[in-house]
């Protein structure tokens, strides 16, 4: 730990003393501003720094036993913490560029946290919580930055935009409720998704998503598999604007196929029907991130509907 705040310390030290010909703060192909080369260094080894302390600190104090039984040591999800505290430091750093680039990053942090649940390796609480960890790590990085370096204010005026198009990743545990102690059940279970939204009129949209999920399968309270699957959807969003905040509310229905259905746990296919709210701040040229919460009705063995929670990431074009 010592090593790491010489490191940082260092680091800072010599962001102040990089010539004022390179403080300023320059412009993107596009024309668009973006925060100096000392912001940015800052911003980013703060973020990984600070995520790399505290996820070790929790890893190492908490004691949850993986689903696989090796060890003590799940909560929370090391990998998917990294994963987004990168990822996430990678959007803010490219977002001027495209805002491909933040969809990119935040897909391969959701892949990271979808391989971590289907490997057995964690529950869907340890990755939403490495994932919460990464995204915050990252924004208090910047932050801090911020604070260091008071005259660099290119970002702080971005917020959501309305009536734009936007792609959003998110990261959700499905929380459900059911007894595993007799026949088969699910657990909590993991779900990631990518979702394309298309302004109509007013604070109104429509959109499509593409989402992979996976249920732990328990038959008379011993894991079987996991019942996985992918499900399309339309959906309809309402938003309201205030400065750098975004509030949602967003109803999708949708077609689900298990193609992984361990223990006759469930029919190949079946309606999907989810209401959820949410609300997003914006954080860099084209990225807003938020929570989102809501319910998700399905047909699940011993369990029809399931709470949501989730992790969003939202581009905007």
């Amino acid at each position: 730990m010592k090593k790491i705040l010489l490191l940082w310390l260092l680091i800072s030290l010599w962001s102040v003393d990089v010539r004022a010909t390179e403080i300023a703060d320059t412009v993107t192909p596009s024309g668009e501003c973006r925060l100096s080369l000392r912001s940015s260094l800052v911003g980013a080894s703060s973020a990984v720094i600070i995520n790399a302390a505290v996820t070790e600190v929790l890893k190492n104090n908490i004691k949850e036993r993986r689903p696989d039984g090796s060890d003590s040591h799940s909560f929370p999800s090391r990998h998917a913490s990294y994963a987004f505290a990168f990822g996430s430091v990678a959007a803010h750093e490219l977002c001027f560029y495209s805002p491909l680039w933040v969809s990119a990053s935040h897909t391969l942090a959701n892949a990271v946290a979808m391989q971590r649940v289907y490997a057995s390796r964690h529950y869907p609480g340890d990755v939403l919580a490495g994932a919460a960890l990464g995204l915050a790590s990252a924004e208090l990085g910047y932050c801090l930055s911020k604070w260091i370096f008071p005259s660099d204010r290119c970002r702080a005026d971005f917020g959501p935009v309305e009536e734009s198009r936007a792609l959003t990743t998110s990261t959700a545990a499905l929380v459900t409720f059911c007894d595993h102690s007799r026949g088969v059940a699910v657990g909590s279970g993991i779900e990631s998704a990518a979702a394309f939204i298309f302004p109509l009129s007013g604070c109104w949209s429509v959109g499509s998503s593409l989402r992979l999920r996976s249920h732990p399968v328990y038959l008379d309270g011993a894991y079987v598999g996991g019942l996985n699957g992918a499900a399309v959807s339309a959906d309809g969003y309402f938003y309201r604007t205030f400065g750098r905040w975004q509030g949602e509310a967003a109803m999708s229905l949708g077609l689900l196929y298990n193609f992984e259905c361990p223990a006759k746990s469930s029919a190949r296919w079946s309606p999907v029907f989810e209401l959820s709210a949410g609300m997003f701040r914006g954080v860099a040229r084209h990225l807003s991130i938020g929570p989102r919460a809501g319910v998700d009705i399905t047909k699940r063995p011993s369990a029809l509907c399931a709470l949501t929670v989730s992790i969003v990431a939202k581009a905007e074009f």
